[in-house]
């Protein structure tokens, strides 16, 4: 049954404040029976039993006595008691079905009829949890009235608390046997609040050898570690050399302790020659106790003595005690341990994906590389807190790496610097497309500092690489020996593609710029070529013909004059128009909407088309963006005029707080957005469209089909965009 089928067993759980509590009740109790007390009264009101009973058992006739009650009426109370039980009358009740952990489920009708304790229990069934002393000493028996179906949870829950009163029940019989052990015991008890306060293991194994020393002189605890190695966790000050010391499992005592998990004492370790050699030519004699919990040995307490035959059984039972009271603390805290450093590797890891998630933004933010590769490199030193981070590329001849950011200690004087490809650890990971890492760099023959760099001691560099090509290399150095791990390299790496990334698309948008940069520049030499420099020439001619006529003809030459007056003035409106295109005043001075007005008009009056803008919203939403969007307008325009052979144009500019939607329509002759272009014109035009529009992060789509006219459709996103941000797009441009 699981807790899902059964809330009951996890609404009535213990927590660790009722759990301490228990203890320390336990712990108060002076008497067997008190003990029991209070463990059936918890029992009872744990698993919502109508009854609880306890039988210990005793040593001289070794029979079994109810002692303690919770939920028997006073009068079968006092029948249980006049009773007593010998354990084989238990012995047909323990069937292998009945079993449940080290318990035993007996069914109503499975218990035997006419005895006070079928009395007691039915018509419930019987849960029979055994209370086991040290070396799993039989010392009594829990029978709980159980009306529920099984419930593993439950089960071991009780025998959780069976083993805890067991072993308390224990406690005070060995402090009634002497005043001596008395006083042990109250030193146990310490213990027990000492270690049952902490999670701390330093602090359990500090508390538990500081007993051992104050009861026995000496002592140690050596825990089993993950390849069941027994290692010198924590020794008292005589045997303090010891620690961190791996014992020999492979044979003698502590092979046998660890397998069978009993006791040994050695009275004589001057005749045992492997005990002599383990604790030094000192110890005489010593006792070796199991830690044990879960039915597994997890390690061993050990005391010793300078004296031969220094240790008696009393000594061996309160070593046990301890061992018994410290191995639960002890397997919490390694628990808690771990879980503190899984939670710590598991932070660890999120912190590192938000350091990368924040480099990546930075990286994927713009394509202008001068601004996003300082800014990741800051992001990469202050995100994982690397004294010094330095970024190089390689440049186009590929003979030397040029720094480009830096950041940390040094950060940024040396910005620019440059080094060959063949020096270094810088260089040795260029030219290999691998990591290098030096735990050492004074060990590294190739190893190139600089003068103000004098302290540094490591070294990782990780190269840069995209599409098989190595485009430069992030170096990270540190003071400290050994200060940069594999870990890091693992999350460089990923980092290092990041920013290989970057500097690729980095480089192809410089170069589709500079495409488009010399395209534009083509543009207007034709534009001047096929209008103004016609003009120019034509003005060149009349005023050679004017001059000529001027001693010929006088009276032809004010025809010619004006002649020359018309073509310098359609020359300068040509110019004026070419000038606009540039960068049309109106943008500056009225706004986005007012230049795309006058551009549009401009536009044609000149082509002879009919161009319609529709505008909603506020314009102030594209503060800070209106010179791209103007730009893709204007190119949209221009590819129109050049490929469509359109009559009807419609710009629709929709302007929110959210977004700004720009939609260029024509009735022109279309075309297959899927096919190759025909002309080179109609691809960078569509190129510089969409690469403003990435840039500005918003997309880019077209809608057309041969003879279907075209749609040009831009959304730029608004929503989370800054101020700083919006004036950068605009002044790339």
């Amino acid at each position: 049954m699981t807790s899902a089928s059964h809330p009951t067993a996890t609404n009535q759980s213990l927590p660790l404040g009722d759990w301490l509590a228990f203890g320390d009740a336990l712990r108060a109790d002076d008497s067997p029976e008190g003990l029991l007390g209070e463990v059936v009264e918890t029992l009872r009101r744990i698993v919502g039993s109508p009854c609880v009973y306890a039988r210990l058992r005793d040593d001289e006739s070794d029979t079994l006595h109810a002692v303690a009650f919770a939920g028997v009426e006073p009068q079968l109370a006092e029948q249980l008691q006049a009773a007593p039980v010998e354990p084989a009358q238990y012995q047909s009740l323990l069937r292998p079905e009945y079993r449940l952990s080290y318990s035993y489920l007996v069914p109503a009708e499975a218990l035997p009829a006419g005895v006070p304790d079928t009395a007691a229990i039915a018509p419930a069934a019987a849960l029979l949890t055994p209370l086991r002393g040290r070396g799993e000493r039989l010392i009594g028996v829990i029978v709980i009235a159980w009306p529920q179906p099984p419930d593993l949870a439950t089960v071991r829950m009780v025998e959780a608390i069976a083993r805890q009163a067991a072993l308390a029940v224990e406690n005070v019989r060995l402090a009634e046997r002497s005043a001596r052990l008395l006083a042990k015991e109250q030193l146990l008890a310490e213990l027990g609040r000492a270690v049952g306060a902490t999670l701390d293991l330093d602090t359990i194994l500090r508390q538990t050898v500081d007993r051992l020393a104050a009861a026995f002189g000496g002592g140690l605890v050596a825990l089993l570690n993950e390849t069941n190695d027994l290692l010198v966790a924590a020794a008292a000050p005589s045997l303090a050399d010891m620690v961190g010391q791996r014992l020999p499992l492979l044979d003698g005592t502590l092979a046998w302790v660890a397998q069978s998990g009993q006791p040994f004492v050695i009275d004589d370790c001057r005749i045992a020659t492997r005990e002599a050699l383990l604790f030094g030519p000192d110890v005489a004699s010593c006792v070796i106790a199991p830690l044990r919990s879960g039915g597994r040995v997890i390690g061993i307490l050990s005391v010793v003595s300078r004296r031969a035959g220094a240790f008696n059984d009393e000594d061996v039972d309160l070593l046990e005690a301890i061992a018994a009271q410290v191995s639960g603390p002890i397997v919490s805290a390694q628990l808690y341990a771990e879980s503190q450093r899984l939670a710590a590797q598991v932070q660890r890891r999120a912190d590192q994906l938000a350091v990368l998630n924040s480099i990546a933004r930075i990286v994927t933010a713009t394509l202008d590389l001068r601004e996003s590769l300082p800014l990741a490199t800051e992001r990469i030193q202050q995100g994982f807190g690397y004294p010094q981070v330095d970024l190089f590329l390689i440049e186009d001849d590929a003979s030397e790496l040029v720094l480009v950011a830096s950041a940390g200690q040094y950060a940024p004087s040396r910005v620019g610097y440059r080094q060959h490809i063949n020096l270094g650890l810088v260089g040795r990971a260029a030219r290999s497309g691998r990591i290098v890492r030096a735990e050492d760099v004074a060990s590294e023959a190739d190893y190139l500092g600089l003068s103000e760099r004098l302290d540094i001691r490591s070294e990782l560099c990780v190269p840069l690489i995209a599409n098989g090509k190595t485009l430069g290399v992030l170096n990270i150095e540190s003071p400290q020996p050994a200060g940069l791990t594999a870990e890091d390299a693992a999350v460089l790496e990923t980092v290092a593609d990041m920013l290989a990334g970057a500097v690729e698309n980095g480089r192809l948008y410089q170069r589709a710029q500079q495409a488009a940069a010399l395209e534009e520049r083509n543009r207007l030499a034709r534009e001047l070529h096929d209008s103004v420099s016609q003009q120019l020439f034509s003005m060149t001619l009349t005023a050679q013909a004017a001059r000529a006529q001027f001693e010929r003809n006088p009276a032809r030459v004010p025809a010619l004059l004006d002649r020359l007056q018309e073509t310098a003035t359609a020359a300068l409106a040509e110019m004026r128009a070419l000038i606009f295109q540039l960068r049309p005043p109106a943008l500056r001075d009225q706004g986005l909407v007012a230049a795309i007005q006058q551009h549009a008009q401009h536009l044609a009056h000149r082509e002879g088309l009919r161009i319609e803008l529709n505008v909603i919203g506020d314009e102030r939403h594209a503060r800070g963006i209106e010179q791209p969007l103007f730009r893709i307008v204007q190119e949209a325009l221009n590819n129109i005029v050049k490929h469509a052979a359109a009559r009807n144009v419609q710009i629709q500019l929709e302007l929110t707080a959210e977004q700004v939607r720009i939609r260029v329509i024509d009735d022109g002759q279309g075309f297959d957005p899927s096919a190759r272009p025909s002309g080179e014109g109609r691809h960078l035009g569509l190129l510089s469209m969409r690469e403003r529009a990435a840039e500005l992060g918003g997309t880019f789509a077209v809608h057309s089909r041969p003879g279907a006219g075209a749609e040009i459709e831009v959304v730029v996103p608004l929503r989370g965009r800054n101020a700083g941000s919006e004036e950068g797009m605009g002044r790339r441009e």
